[in-house]
Parts: structure tokens; C-alpha cells; sequence
């Protein structure tokens, strides 16, 4: 019990020393001449198209995807809304844990509905996000095979597992039976009293809304889906040929979705270290130098903090507008 309160009161630090740790280790195997070379390399014009690319796919795509369920839902916010709220997602994402950006978006989407409604949205975009990447990544590694290299025949079993579970806890969202099953497994936790039960039943009535859409709109939304992934792929492929990397579309595919996915997993502040050693071990069967592969993360990992630096502009501006509009009021109620 000591150790495990330790680790909690302590996670930000232990994940710092993790990331350090990785990073440390990724560096030793990086040639420091020829990691400068590959950064110099990158021309203005392609980092450029590839921040553009990348904020079509996840900013302004994802946020189409929101609005597509924002009437049948409850979540009543604008798509401009949706667009800020994704940009200051991004940046508390890069400063803080998932868990604290993802409570800054549950917030935010607070103010248009309910919190079980902004939790359920909250859930249906991530799950659709992680959804898209499983399955791209399957899909491209079966038609990869041998190519792959040995890698594959690890990952592309555990990309379909992937695939399989999230789109079995996507399913009550769209398919009424699959919700009525999924309900009927909570039975024994809606019978109980108190509030637990009484979560679940109003997080549950907030799923239900999700079968309101018409098939029409889930298809928008499934469309939008492959599409904000193509734009993002396209943005790490525009990437790597200005890096001269000398891989394939296809390749960059699937190695950024499961560079993607394992960045995802919550041992390192916004990921670091993992996704610089991912990137490594995936492109080096590719014969991309471990220097080219650390160089090609970081710059993947600029782009991040671009789109962040522009959320963490609209999160001062939003903090200042509120102090703004407090100061009066305060200032009244003194006098």
C-alpha cells in the first residue's frame, strides 16, 4: 500500500524520469553529427505542409466528427467551439498527462450539455480515433507481410486484437442490440443503490442518444474518420520525403499509427522516449538510421507543439477574457 500511494503522489516525476531515461537511451544511439545533418535537411516548405496536413486530420477533422453528434447528443457547441477546445487539448496533452487533458476537453465539453453527455462524447471521438489506427495499422500490415519485416508478425496480431476491442467498445454507440448486451452486462452495478448506479444509468441514457443519428450521419462520420487519418498520414509521409528518408507511404502508414498507439501509453509525458524509441526499432528494418529515425520523431513531435503552442495562445486568451469579465463584478461587490 506505501508503494502504490508513493506511486501516485509521485507519477509526474516518475513519468519525467522515464521519458529522461528513454531519451537518454535513444541518444546513445544516435550519431550527433549526423543527427544535426538530418534536422538542416528539413526544408520550411514541408514542415510547413506537414503542420497543415496534420492540423486538417486532427484538429479540424476531429472536430467535424463532434459536431456530426453534437444535435442528437446534447453537446450543444459550434464547430469553431469544437476547433479552439481541440487546439487547448493539444496543448495541455504536451504539458500535462492524458489524464489531465483529457479532464481540460471533458470540461470544456461540459458547458454544451450534460457531464454524462460530455463524458460520452469524450469517449466516442477517442474511441473512434483509436479505432481508425488499429485497424489502418492491420490492415497494412496483412497486405505488407514479409515486407514488414519480422516486426510484423508480432504487431499485426496485436493490431487486430486492437481493432477487434475497440470496435466492440465502440458498438452500443451505434448498434442498439450491442448496447441493450452491454447494458445487460452492468446489471449487477445498475441494481445497486446509490451513486454509482445512478452514473451508469445517466452515462448509459447518454450512449443511447448516439442511436438517434441517422445512418446518413454515421456514415459522414465514418467517412470523416478515414479521412482525417489520410490527412495525417499524408503529414508524416510529406515529413519523411523532406527528410529524404527514403521509405514509402504505406510504410510511414503504419509505423506512425503504431508509433502513435504506443505514445498512447501513460509511462512518459507526452510521450517521449517511447515514440523516439518506437520510431527507431520500426524504421531501422527499414534501413533509416537510428540518427534519421530520432531526428524524423522530434520533428513529429514539433508539429505537436506547434498546434500546442497555438491551443496554449487561445487558453490564455480564454483565461484572460474570464479574469477580464470577473474584475468588475469583484470590484462591485467590494464597493
Amino acid at each position: 500500500m506505501r508503494v502504490t500511494r508513493l506511486i501516485q503522489r509521485h507519477r509526474r516525476v516518475l513519468r519525467i524520469l522515464v521519458s529522461m531515461a528513454l531519451l537518454g537511451l535513444c541518444l546513445s544511439l544516435v550519431e550527433p553529427a549526423a543527427l544535426l545533418q538530418a534536422w538542416v535537411r528539413i526544408e520550411p516548405v514541408y514542415f510547413v505542409a506537414a503542420l497543415s496536413l496534420n492540423a486538417i486530420g486532427t484538429v479540424l477533422i476531429r472536430a467535424w466528427i463532434a459536431h456530426l453528434t453534437t444535435r442528437a447528443t446534447g453537446v450543444m457547441l459550434g464547430f469553431w467551439e469544437l476547433i479552439r477546445i481541440n487546439l487547448i487539448a493539444r496543448f495541455y496533452t504536451i504539458a500535462l498527462p492524458r489524464g489531465a487533458s483529457a479532464a481540460i476537453r471533458w470540461h470544456h465539453y461540459r458547458k454544451g450539455g450534460s457531464g454524462h453527455a460530455a463524458a460520452a462524447l469524450l469517449l466516442f471521438e477517442n474511441l473512434v480515433s483509436v479505432f481508425t489506427l488499429f485497424l489502418s495499422a492491420a490492415l497494412i500490415l496483412s497486405v505488407e507481410g514479409g515486407e514488414a519485416g519480422p516486426v510484423a508478425r508480432y504487431l499485426m496480431p496485436l493490431a487486430w486484437c486492437g481493432a477487434v476491442a475497440s470496435a466492440c467498445v465502440l458498438l452500443p454507440f451505434l448498434h442498439r442490440p450491442a448496447a441493450a448486451l452491454f447494458r445487460g452486462t452492468l446489471g449487477w452495478l445498475l441494481k445497486r443503490p446509490g451513486r454509482v448506479s445512478g452514473i451508469a444509468r445517466r452515462f448509459l441514457a447518454a450512449i443511447d442518444c448516439y442511436h438517434n443519428l441517422p445512418v446518413r450521419r454515421l456514415g459522414s462520420i465514418l467517412l470523416a474518420s478515414v479521412l482525417g487519418y489520410v490527412f495525417f498520414v499524408l503529414s508524416a509521409w510529406v515529413l519523411a520525403q523532406g527528410m529524404e528518408l527514403g521509405v514509402g507511404l504505406f510504410v510511414i502508414a503504419w509505423v506512425r499509427s503504431v508509433t502513435l498507439l504506443a505514445a498512447l501509453i501513460p509511462i512518459t509525458i507526452a510521450g517521449l522516449g517511447v515514440r523516439e524509441g518506437v520510431m527507431i526499432a520500426l524504421l531501422g528494418g527499414y534501413g533509416v538510421s537510428a540518427s534519421n529515425a530520432f531526428a524524423y520523431a522530434i520533428a513529429a513531435f514539433c508539429i505537436q507543439l506547434a498546434l500546442g503552442l497555438v491551443g496554449a495562445i487561445l487558453e490564455l486568451l480564454r483565461l484572460w477574457g474570464t479574469r477580464a469579465a470577473a474584475g468588475p463584478t469583484v470590484h462591485s461587490a467590494k464597493e
